[in-house]
């Protein structure tokens, strides 16, 4: 599985849609894929003292912020394409993984 970060949802679009995949996640060129879009980051709310706060219910509570990238994950049937390359990236913690 290649995994890619795109700066806009816009240029990641315009490749997925140039994988002609007919209203499906599987076309000639592809295995399958998994447009994420932005990925939320989850930061802990924390009180006056550096602790983590809770709700009634005694849930932590969290802030949600917006990533910056606009990620795709794609399985290769053959080579991935040139224009693709430029936005391959290989995080050391990835924050999913597909089996």
């Amino acid at each position: 599985m290649n995994r890619y970060s795109f700066k806009t949802k816009k240029r990641a679009l315009e490749l997925v849609d140039a994988l002609e995949l007919n209203g499906g996640t599987v076309s000639k060129d592809i295995h399958g894929i998994m447009v994420w879009g932005f990925e939320y980051k989850h930061t802990p709310i924390l009180d006056e003292e550096g602790m983590q706060t809770f709700d009634d219910d005694n849930n932590p509570l969290f802030d949600s912020v917006k990533g910056t990238t606009y990620n795709v994950d794609v399985v290769w049937k053959g080579e991935q394409p040139t224009e693709w390359e430029q936005y391959e990236v290989f995080p050391s913690t990835p924050s999913h993984t597909i089996s």
